[in-house]
C-alpha cells in the first residue's frame, strides 16, 4: 500500500462511486500495457495490496480523475454518470482540490436484476 495523496484520494473516490445508485462495478482504466503492469504489481503485493480502480492525477491546475463503470440497465446511464460526476467533484472539493477533468466511461451495462 502507498500513502501517496493520489492513492489515498483515489481510494476515497472509489468508495464514494461504489455507493452511487445504479453503479454495479468499477473496472481498471488505462491502456492495455498499464493494466498489465498494474495487475502484475498487484500479484507481487498480494490481494491485500490491490490498488484502487479509480485513477487520480493531482496537478497545480487541478485534479484529473478517470473511472470505468458498470451500470444497471434499469437506470439511465446518463443519470448515473451525472450522479457519479457530482460525487467525484464533491470528493475533490472536500479534499481541497480543484476539478480539472473528470473522465467517466460506461464499459458494462448489467441487465440482470
Amino acid at each position: 500500500m502507498t500513502d501517496e495523496p493520489e492513492h489515498l484520494l483515489a481510494t476515497e473516490i472509489e468508495r464514494s462511486i461504489r455507493a452511487v445508485p445504479g453503479v454495479t462495478a468499477l473496472f481498471r482504466t488505462g491502456s492495455t500495457m498499464a493494466k498489465l503492469v498494474d495487475a502484475g504489481a498487484e500479484l507481487v503485493r498480494g490481494a491485500r495490496g490491490a490498488g484502487p480502480l479509480v485513477r487520480v492525477e493531482l496537478a497545480p491546475e487541478g485534479a484529473r480523475v478517470t473511472a470505468a463503470l458498470g451500470v444497471r440497465a434499469a437506470v439511465s446511464s446518463v443519470e448515473t454518470l451525472e450522479r457519479v460526476r457530482r460525487v467525484v467533484a464533491a470528493e475533490l472539493a472536500a479534499h481541497g482540490h480543484a476539478e480539472a477533468e473528470i473522465h467517466l466511461t460506461v464499459v458494462h451495462v448489467n441487465g440482470a436484476e
